[in-house]
């Protein structure tokens, strides 16, 4: 199965606002694919495909994870790769315990690549092509300095990913819960 480890975004007016935010800069942009409302996280870390053995190992050092509930600042907006080559458009986390949960769960999904140059974010909407990218660069630099407040953290999943023409689809596989 093809897994990883987030804390999902559950707080519906958020979510409703991130929507929001993401139709502008789409703006009926065929190329932009917004990212589905029940999709949006932050990825701790991408596992890939596992076995049901490195599941069960996985799942038994998440659990052993013992970290308070901690809160984290939404805001800002950035892309990947660059403003020059946009792919992906997203939201910033900004929190040292998002960062510590992230290092944590690395470590107890050690036989899987690393997590180097974790940069917390909420992925929200997908680039494939635009017919205007001056357009959308002016759209993208009208909500750099947006705020969404913080948001409180205190569970966090493993959760299954299946790639389908439509888009992806994600299922909790299990809850960590923080103290």
């Amino acid at each position: 199965m093809r897994a990883f480890v987030s804390v999902n975004i559950e707080d519906e007016e958020l979510k409703k606002k991130i929507k929001k935010v993401a139709e502008e800069i789409k703006n009926n942009e065929n190329g932009i694919n917004i990212t589905k409302e029940e999709n949006l996280h932050f990825t701790l870390k991408f596992l890939g495909e596992i076995s049901e053995d490195e599941r069960a190992e996985i799942v038994k050092n998440l659990s052993k994870i013992s970290l308070p509930s901690f809160d984290i600042h939404i805001k800002d907006l950035g892309v990947f790769p660059e403003f020059n080559f946009i792919r992906i458009i997203w939201i910033g986390g900004y929190s040292q315990e998002l960062n510590k949960l992230a290092e944590e769960v690395d470590k107890g999904s050690i036989n899987i690549k690393s997590n180097e140059g974790f940069v917390p974010h909420i992925t929200i909407a997908r680039v494939k092509f635009v017919k205007d990218k001056e357009a959308l660069k002016k759209r993208l630099n009208s909500f750099l300095n947006l705020d969404f407040g913080l948001y409180r953290v205190t569970k966090f999943y493993l959760m299954e990913s299946k790639l389908l023409p439509q888009g992806p689809i994600y299922r909790p596989l299990n809850e960590f819960k923080l103290f």
